[in-house]
């Protein structure tokens, strides 16, 4: 990869990439220099000006094919992983990158640009990785998206030797309506999903999981069935935050909800979901027969495996007895 850089304050600015691949992983220096900074426009086929006198510096790590080589920006942008000494990221940074799915940094990254996720409409996936403590840039990120946003926090902590935590939550999608009351000539304007009630679960920059957790109910009222499955099991197998009062009501959920969990099940094919349901006894014989039933439907055979193993041991069939004369 091919990066355009300058040097600002004793720290490298990338202006430009070049480069083959659309997953784009950022060097944490240039020239001995530490990577702090990602320009404006950085991603965005739609920079008006190439900026003059850059440095430009070539990843030692890859071979380019001169004729394949591209500028990084646009549709050619799928996924970034900032390096840990990213601070700041420019204003409209990613505007109109279509094709940009995910997004990787960690708590590093403080400052964000106006309109940096401006045109990212199918950007659905941040992993964050919390190396000082639990404050993050996240809020601020999924305030520019009303799009649904899978957010995966890593809880790294300074010690090496600490196992790391993942937490992944579940932010629906909303969408703002403006509609008129004609005969009061009143406009006003009515919020659709639970995102944006999701997007408020934040204690300054730091995530609250508790008031996270207590919208669930609100959810199970407008969300559909698949996006409520999701949110149960990222809670209940990384309980990160978890009162036993709210591992209750989503157990409860998956326990009354057995054909939805059932199809969820089958189609994510996660063993660590399976071995969620079996280990807190969410399984009924109706949502195993479903879920039977789908894995068979769909050939998966794995699948349909450990489930009929399930049953076998759960809801053992009684052997009718025999009476001879």
């Amino acid at each position: 990869m091919k990066i355009d850089y300058r040097i600002r304050d004793n720290s490298a600015e990338i202006i430009r990439c070049r480069g083959t691949v659309s997953k784009i992983v950022l060097p944490e220096q240039i020239a001995g220099y530490p990577v702090k900074k990602i320009a404006a426009y950085a991603f965005s086929a739609k920079k008006g000006e190439e900026d003059p006198d850059v440095l430009v510096y070539e990843s030692p790590k890859e071979v380019l094919f001169e004729e394949n080589e591209r500028l990084l920006a646009g549709d050619a942008v799928e996924e970034v992983v900032f390096p840990d000494t990213v601070e700041e990221i420019g204003n409209y940074i990613f505007y109109n990158c279509k094709m940009l799915k995910k997004l990787e940094f960690t708590d590093s990254l403080v400052y964000l640009g106006s309109g940096a996720f401006t045109g990212c409409g199918n950007l659905d996936t941040l992993k964050v990785h919390l190396k000082r403590g639990r404050k993050s840039c996240v809020k601020e990120i999924l305030g520019d998206l009303w799009q649904r946003m899978d957010v995966l926090f890593f809880h790294e902590g300074s010690n090496a030797q600490e196992e790391v935590q993942a937490v992944r939550l579940v932010f629906p999608e909303h969408y703002e309506e403006a509609v008129e009351n004609t005969p009061a000539r009143i406009l006003f304007t009515q919020h659709h999903g639970t995102g944006n009630n999701y997007r408020q679960c934040f204690y300054g920059r730091e995530m609250d999981f508790r008031k996270y957790d207590s919208l669930f109910s609100l959810a199970v009222a407008q969300e559909k069935p698949e996006v409520l499955a999701d949110m149960v099991f990222s809670r209940l197998t990384g309980p990160c935050g978890l009162t036993a009062e709210h591992r209750a009501i989503y157990e409860a959920y998956a326990r009354n909800h057995p054909r939805d969990a059932a199809r969820y099940l089958v189609s994510r094919e996660n063993l660590q979901y399976f071995q969620c349901m079996s280990e807190r006894g969410l399984w009924s014989r109706e949502g195993l027969e479903e879920a039977i039933r789908e894995a068979a439907e769909k050939g998966k055979a794995e699948v349909l495996s450990l489930l009929m193993n399930e049953k076998h041991q759960r809801f053992p069939e009684k052997r009718k007895k025999r009476f001879e004369l």
